[in-house]
């Protein structure tokens, strides 16, 4: 079943979200602080991009990306049709292990 979903999300300062996908469409509102968030299936700070308060950022699925709070912590809305998946790309990245 297809179900529209959406949350806040807050990253504390200094925390890395190393490279990973989504298989759904997500669409991030940043509400506060700066997001940065790179593309790519390796971890490059130089390929970071800063998004400002009212930012929209759209990632289509499937596509491998990072985060970092870099400045500070942000929050973030994100919306999407679930149901929701999240892969590391490298396996031993992933937190919940």
């Amino acid at each position: 079943m297809v179900t529209p979903l959406g949350s806040l999300t807050p990253l504390v300062a200094g925390v890395k979200l190393m490279p990973h996908r989504h298989p759904e469409d997500r669409v991030y509102t940043v509400m506060s602080g700066v997001f940065y968030v790179g593309l790519g299936e390796r971890f490059d700070g130089e390929k970071l991009e800063a998004y400002p308060p009212g930012a929209v950022v759209v990632l289509p699925g499937g596509t491998p990306h990072f985060h970092w709070a870099k400045s500070g912590e942000y929050v973030t809305q994100v919306m999407a049709m679930g149901p929701l998946g999240l892969e590391y790309v490298d396996p031993e990245d992933d937190p919940r292990r």
